[in-house]
């Protein structure tokens, strides 16, 4: 195992030693998270297994276990780079995936899964592993960049540089964990058009293309799929299928615990474009420069606005809303990771975190002097 290996090596950094014990908690609460799940389902078959207490706190306490871990992680990164540990792709995808074990300590107890019966048990297992699963896979893709120390440009030089990140890292990962439930709704309603004929054959299709086109399909949307089509193949060849009531209701579910890990995510997004624009006036006495970053940005919230005006004023409710969303984290996904790609990125400010990529000397002014500088700091962006 990789992360083994990487415990075990003498030349690693303190920061990569952390972050491979993080990766075994991670593993080790996949799995445990298997058997909560299992045991669930034999509870909800009155069939109560002695001593199960434990194991089902297993899960969030392995999290928690990963978290700290993970946060002594960056703060050694910290110390190792002499800067908020942001800069590289590697230091901000490893501040993802601490904010995504943040997202699910903090959203767990406010959804209350586990407080509604067996069945929700068993989501709340699923979505706790899925956490886990893609910090550790997350973390496997860093280990393919570069983790070379870098110094911090001048231009990123700024007390806003920690507190504009983190809120819009922690805002990416608490859409992410919002993207996975709207995957499960999704998939439910695939399966069950499957076996049941309630869909129509284009529909099947067109939400399975949708489905594998979905970023890190191979990691988190085909195992997913893949694992929900075994569990209703086996309920429809029992004869356990669930009533299509209470497959209506599990959506409505569905969509009410996403639209509070939305709800939560959403704040942090607004203030980490809000804390941009305050910088970018300090920097170039200039809220908005129109940075092909800071418009896509823009874009990505613009779209849960959208969900918000239709789920709240609209009354939108099921497949449109939840298509929004997921459009939305689309966008999370596009601004995040595929910027750097773009043709019109490479003359943007915000490619810092490009492997091999220097700052311009026209990234790296001060604030301007005068209403000429001002004018012209734009035209060297």
């Amino acid at each position: 195992m990789e992360s083994l290996r990487i415990l075990l090596e003498s030349d690693m950094t303190n920061s990569a030693r952390l972050t491979a014990t993080a990766d075994v908690l991670c593993l080790l609460g996949a799995i445990v998270c298997v058997l909560s799940a299992l045991v669930h389902w034999r509870a909800a078959k009155q069939e109560p297994t002695a001593g199960s207490a434990l194991l089902h706190r297993a899960p969030i306490l392995l999290t928690w276990a990963a978290l700290v871990v993970m946060s002594f992680a960056v703060g050694w990164r910290w110390i190792e780079v002499n800067h908020f540990p942001s800069q590289t792709m590697s230091e901000v995808l490893t501040m993802f995936t601490t904010a995504l074990l943040v997202s699910m300590v903090v959203l767990k107890p406010a959804l209350g899964l586990s407080k509604r019966g067996h069945g929700w048990a068993i989501l709340e297992d699923v979505l706790v592993m899925s956490v886990l699963v893609g910090v550790w896979a997350t973390h496997a893709h860093v280990r393919t960049l570069s983790t070379a120390q870098r110094d911090l440009p001048p231009a990123l030089q700024s007390y806003w540089f920690a507190p504009h990140l983190s809120c819009l890292i922690f805002s990416y990962a608490t859409m992410a964990v919002a993207a996975v439930m709207c995957l499960v709704y999704f998939v439910t309603r695939f399966w069950t058009g499957v076996f049941r004929g309630g869909w129509s054959k284009t529909s099947q299709w067109i939400v399975l293309a949708g489905l594998l086109l979905v970023p890190f399909a191979q990691v988190v949307t085909i195992p997913m799929f893949v694992l929900a089509g075994l569990v209703f193949a086996v309920l429809h060849f029992s004869g356990r299928m669930p009533a299509t009531d209470t497959v209506k209701r599990l959506e409505t579910s569905f969509e009410e615990v996403s639209f509070r890990a939305f709800a939560v995510g959403f704040p942090f997004l607004t203030a980490g474009l809000w804390m941009g624009a305050f910088w970018a006036q300090e920097a170039w006495a200039n809220y908005w420069g129109w940075d092909s970053k800071e418009n896509s940005a823009l874009i990505t919230w613009l779209v849960y606005v959208i969900y918000i005006h239709m789920r709240l004023l609209g009354g939108y409710r099921g497949e449109k809303a939840m298509s929004v969303l997921v459009a939305g984290a689309l966008s999370v996904f596009l601004t995040f990771q595929i910027f750097g790609y773009l043709p019109d990125s490479q003359k943007s400010l915000h490619r810092y975190t490009d492997d091999g990529v220097q700052p311009q000397e026209g990234m790296q002014g001060g604030a301007p002097q005068n209403q000429d500088q001002a004018r012209a700091e734009p035209s060297t962006r």
